[in-house]
C-alpha cells in the first residue's frame, strides 16, 4: 500500500512546491516595489479579491486590519486585499494537503488518520492565526521606530522653518534628509506633505494621528493644528513637545529598566543557589566522606562487625532468661 501511494504523494509534494514557490515569488515582485503604471501590483493578479474572499470577515474585523496595515506600512489600496488572499491559499493548501494525506493513508484498522486530522487542525489554526501575529509584530516594531525618531525629526523641523522654510517644505526637506536613519519617519513625514497638497496641514496632521494611533502622535497633531490655526510659533511647539518626548522616553526606559530588575531576580536567585550550596554545604560532604572512608578501616569505629555485635547483644538477653521455678518438695 506504501508503494501505491508513494507516487501520487510524491507528485503533490513536488506541484505543492512549485506553487508555493510560484506565490512567493508574486509576493517578492509586489513587496520589491515594483510599479505598472504607478500603482503596485497585486499579489496574486486578477485573482487577488476572490482568494480574499474565501473566508468571511466581518466589517469591524476589516478595519482593525486596516489600521494595523497603515501601522505596519502596506499604504497600497489591495493590501488588505492582499494579507486575506494571502491567508487564505495558505490555509487552503494546508487543507487540501491534509485531506489527500488523510485519504492516502486511510485504514480503518488504525488510528493513524485520526492522528493526521488532529496534527492537521492544529497546524490550520496556527497557519491561520500567524500573519495576523506577524502583522502585529511589524507594526509594534515601526510604531516604536517612528515615535524614538520622532524628536529628532521635529528638531530639524523647528531648524528648517527657523530658516524660513514653511512647514510643509519643511516636511519635504527634513523627510529626504532622514530618509536613510529613519525610513519609516521620513515615509510620514513624505505623507503629510502630499496630504496638505490635496487638504490642509491640520487636515494632514489628523490623518497622521489616526496612522500611528499613539497618545505621543495625537498630542503632537493636536499642538501643531492649534499652532497653525491660532497662527503662532509652530516650530517652539514642535521643540518644547520634542523635548517633553525625550523625557518621557527616559523615563519610560527608566520605568522598564527597574522592571526588569526585578523581573530578574528570580531567574537570578535560581541561578546561583546552587553554587551557594555547593559553597556552604560542599566542605561539610567533604568531611562526612572522609570520616566514613576512614572508620571503615580496620579498627575504626564503622568497622565493627554488625552481626557479631548484634550476636553480643543478643547473647545476655538469652542468659538473662528466667529459670522455669523448681516445685517444693512434699511434706
Amino acid at each position: 500500500m506504501q508503494q501505491d501511494i508513494a507516487l501520487p504523494l510524491s507528485v503533490f509534494m513536488v506541484l505543492s512546491a512549485l506553487i508555493w514557490l510560484f506565490g512567493r515569488m508574486l509576493l517578492a515582485r509586489a513587496a520589491s516595489g515594483e510599479v505598472e503604471e504607478g500603482r503596485s501590483r497585486p499579489a496574486f493578479g486578477i485573482l487577488n479579491n476572490v482568494l480574499a474572499a474565501l473566508l468571511p470577515t466581518s466589517d469591524a474585523a476589516k478595519r482593525i486590519i486596516d489600521r494595523e496595515l497603515r501601522q505596519a506600512g502596506f499604504y497600497a489600496p489591495h493590501a488588505r486585499a492582499d494579507y486575506f488572499a494571502t491567508r487564505n491559499v495558505a490555509l487552503f493548501a494546508w487543507v487540501v494537503l491534509v485531506a489527500f494525506t488523510a485519504f492516502a493513508v486511510y485504514d480503518p484498522q488504525q488510528e493513524l488518520t485520526l492522528l493526521i486530522l488532529v496534527i492537521g487542525i492544529v497546524f490550520g489554526i496556527l497557519i491561520f492565526a500567524t500573519p495576523r501575529l506577524v502583522l502585529q509584530s511589524r507594526a509594534r516594531h515601526r510604531v516604536t521606530n517612528i515615535q524614538a525618531a520622532l524628536p529628532d525629526g521635529l528638531d530639524m523641523l523647528n531648524m528648517c522653518m527657523t530658516g524660513g522654510l514653511s512647514l510643509q517644505m519643511a516636511f519635504e526637506r527634513v523627510g529626504v534628509e532622514i530618509r536613510s536613519s529613519h525610513r519609516d519617519l521620513a515615509t510620514e513625514f513624505d505623507i503629510i506633505r502630499r496630504h496638505s497638497e490635496a487638504h490642509t496641514m491640520e487636515r494632514a496632521l489628523d490623518l497622521f494621528a489616526e496612522r500611528i494611533d499613539t497618545p505621543d502622535v495625537r498630542s503632537l497633531a493636536a499642538i501643531t493644528s492649534q499652532s497653525v490655526r491660532l497662527g503662532s510659533n509652530v516650530g517652539a511647539a514642535m521643540q518644547e513637545y520634542a523635548d517633553g518626548m525625550r523625557t518621557n522616553q527616559r523615563q519610560r526606559a527608566e520605568e522598564r529598566g527597574n522592571r526588569r530588575s526585578v523581573a530578574m531576580l528570580f531567574p537570578v536567585a535560581l541561578c546561583l543557589a546552587p553554587p551557594v550550596y555547593i559553597l556552604l554545604l560542599g566542605p561539610a560532604v567533604l568531611e562526612l566522606r572522609d570520616f566514613a572512608l576512614r572508620e571503615n578501616r580496620s579498627g575504626g569505629v564503622l568497622a565493627v562487625d554488625i552481626e557479631a555485635l548484634q550476636q553480643g547483644v543478643m547473647s545476655p538477653r538469652l542468659s538473662q532468661t528466667p529459670e522455669p521455678p523448681v516445685a517444693a518438695p512434699s511434706p
